[in-house]
Parts: structure tokens; C-alpha cells; sequence
């Protein structure tokens, strides 16, 4: 079935979700609820890639929240000494999914409507999209494939809610677009670097024209949403109506300004980060502080990074779906796959990853 057959039903889904989580004259909806939020005081734990990073010094520019952790391709933790004896109960997990945490993500976190054949794998998937579902209830989960009903376990081109028409951005995006509707806007000083670094967090910049027949319905639609003035729709604009070396263009720029004062990269021509060391993360928020003014997010100081402390996460999974199921997994037998799912519901970091080399999985990754 093309892509094309099921345009129009996307579209009214991407409306009828975004529309609704967007307004906050409704006190229900995301834009209401993370505007409370953000009066107080917050942790964050933030995932160590440039979307992480740029989603969590937005927010600490608009509140008093403030980054404590970061989680390190899945396998590591860098934590402040005041959180290393255990994770707070008010943490933020941004760019990650965790069901214990409030949770800002852009990944794919419900298995679907798909039942397995092996009956103890089906009814793991049950109760964890049950837990899922919960979370979403009781906490802020900023997660658009939740409000979408978006389903890990289809990639089909003839379902709506299928994977493969998942929101196709990062957290960044989304995220502007709510603190916009929220009535907490970032000032966008800079209007060079800024609003290209944002669109493309997560590849949102080639999003648009590789998987056009998707990134073309959310996009429009949640600049739509907060409305033709906004930091959101200026950002849409400038992608839609770019030449093909515009990007490149800004790229090259920012590489010749760290030349010319003799600074090592943070970022690499793809503007994501050069490396995940803490001297990388640490280089980056101070970059992005001096380009837009936001003020320092990290809980005592960027300076004090230096003294912050690594270890492994406390657990991790990876369990194949599909077609891939034959493939070497760290879950090799129903059991195990099991209770790998139910492991994943104290994990910080959860989600479903759809193609790549290595083929379509869920992973976990534990905390602290």
C-alpha cells in the first residue's frame, strides 16, 4: 500500500493530537500541565546527544530546573555527587522515557495491538503498554507517539498509528512548541545558529526531505498549532523554504568560527555531538549559553562537572521484534524476554528503535 493512501487520516490524527495536547485552555492537555510544572524546582537527567542537551538548557532558560545526570549511549551515567545515592523522585528524564519519571522523549515507547505467538511474551507486552499507559495518566509524559497511540510493533504503511508514521522529530521541536502554548517561550537571541541547531536535533533537518510523506504532516501541523507568529512556525518556515546548501552553509560557519579561535569541535559536520565525554557535554552548554544568553543548566555550575561521577547503568535489555526475532538478542529465551520487559519498567531510558543495520528492538537502559 503507498504512503500516500493513508495522507489524509495522518493529517486529521496529527490535528486532532496536537491540537489538543497544544492548547492550554485546556487544563488537561500538555501545554497546561507543563506550564504548573515549570514553576517549580526540577532535576533532570538528560540523554548525552545534542538533542538532550539543546531540550534541557531550553528549559532550564525559561525555569528552575536544573541538570543532575546525564545517560551515555545507553551504557553509563555521569551524575552530581548530590544524586548519586539514588535518583530523586521528582527527576525529569528529557529525551528519554522512563515510567517512574516525568519524561519528555521523541521515540516510540508503546509495543501495540500485535500479539505475539509465544502467549508469556504477548501478555508481557500487555502489561507493559498497561504500565505505559498509567504513567501517561498519572505524570507529564511529553511523548507524542503516547498521545498518538503510536504502535512499536507495526511498521506498515497501511495503519496510521504504525511506527513508520511516527512523530519523525527530536524532542527539541516538540518541546519548543510546547513551552510556546505554554506561555514560557525561549528568547531566540541568535537567529543564525539557533534555529537551525533546533530543527535539525535528532536529523530533523534531512527528516524533511527523506521521509517527506511523514515529517510534511507533523511539522506544518504543529506549527499550525501554536500559531503563525510563533519561534515554531519561524522554524518550519525557514526548513520548508531552504535551498539545498542553506544547512551547510550555517554548518561551515560555526566551523570556521571554532577554527579561527582555535577551539576543539563539540559538534561534527552532521551538528551532532563530536563525542560523548563529559568534556564534550561540558563544551557544548557552554556553547550553547554563550550563543543564546540562556543561563548555566547544570545543578552547581558548569565548572563543577569536572567533579561529577561516572558508572555503568544498572541494568539493560534488548530484545529483537519481528522478523529480526532470530537474530542474537540479550534475551535468548521466552523467560528471559520476559523478564526483560518487566525489568524495563524501573529503567530510566526506555523505547522502541525501528530499521537500522541491526534491525527493529526495544530497548531499556537502567538507572541509578
Amino acid at each position: 500500500m503507498s504512503v500516500q493512501s493513508t495522507a489524509g487520516r495522518r493529517r486529521r490524527l496529527a490535528i486532532d493530537v496536537l491540537g489538543r495536547q497544544l492548547d492550554r485552555a485546556d487544563p488537561e492537555s500538555a501545554a497546561a500541565r507543563l506550564a504548573v510544572s515549570l514553576g517549580q524546582p526540577r532535576p533532570m537527567v538528560v540523554s548525552a546527544d545534542i538533542d538532550g542537551l539543546v531540550s534541557a538548557a531550553m528549559l532550564a532558560s525559561v525555569a528552575p530546573w536544573k541538570i543532575v545526570g546525564f545517560v551515555v549511549q545507553s551504557t553509563k551515567l555521569v551524575l552530581h555527587p548530590s544524586v548519586t545515592g539514588g535518583m530523586p523522585d521528582d527527576l525529569v528524564a528529557v529525551d528519554l522515557f522512563s515510567l517512574r519519571h516525568d519524561s519528555i522523549s521523541n521515540h516510540v515507547v508503546r509495543f501495540g495491538d500485535k500479539r505475539p505467538r509465544l502467549g508469556h511474551l504477548s501478555a508481557a507486552w500487555q502489561e507493559w503498554d498497561a504500565a505505559v499507559d498509567a504513567a501517561a495518566a498519572a505524570r507529564l509524559m511529553l511523548v507524542p507517539s503516547i498521545w498518538a497511540r503510536t504502535q512499536g510493533c507495526y511498521e506498515d504503511a497501511d495503519k496510521v498509528t504504525s511506527s513508520k508514521f511516527k512523530y519523525p522529530l527530536g524532542s527539541a521541536q516538540i518541546l519548543l512548541a510546547l513551552l510556546e502554548a505554554a506561555g514560557h517561550p525561549p528568547r531566540f537571541y541568535d537567529r543564525h545558529y539557533l534555529p537551525w541547531l533546533v530543527a535539525n536535533c535528532d536529523g530533523g533537518v534531512a527528516t524533511y526531505s527523506r521521509h517527506a510523506y511523514n515529517a510534511r504532516v507533523w511539522w506544518p501541523v504543529m506549527a499550525g498549532a501554536v500559531g503563525p507568529a510563533s519561534l515554531t512556525e519561524q522554524v518550519f518556515r525557514m526548513v520548508d523554504e531552504m535551498r539545498p546548501h542553506d544547512f551547510l552553509d550555517t554548518v561551515n560557519a560555526l566551523d570556521r568560527e571554532r577554527q579561527a579561535n582555535d577551539e576543539a569541535r563539540w559538534l561534527d559536520d552532521d551538528w551532532n555531538l563530536a563525542d560523548a565525554s563529559t568534556m564534550t557535554l561540558r563544551r557544548t552548554l557552554r556553547w550553547l549559553c554563550d550563543l543564546t544568553g540562556w543561563r548555566d543548566p547544570v545543578r552547581s555550575g558548569l565548572d563543577a562537572m569536572a567533579e561529577w561521577q561516572q558508572r555503568s547503568v544498572n541494568g539493560q535489555g534488548l530484545i529483537y521484534l519481528g522478523s529480526d526475532e532470530h537474530k542474537k538478542v540479550t534475551a535468548a529465551t521466552e523467560a528471559d524476554a520476559v523478564a526483560s520487559i518487566g525489568a524495563a519498567q524501573t529503567a530510566v531510558n526506555a523505547n522502541f528503535y525501528h530499521g537500522g543495520f541491526s534491525g527493529s528492538r526495544f530497548n531499556w537502559a537502567g538507572g541509578w
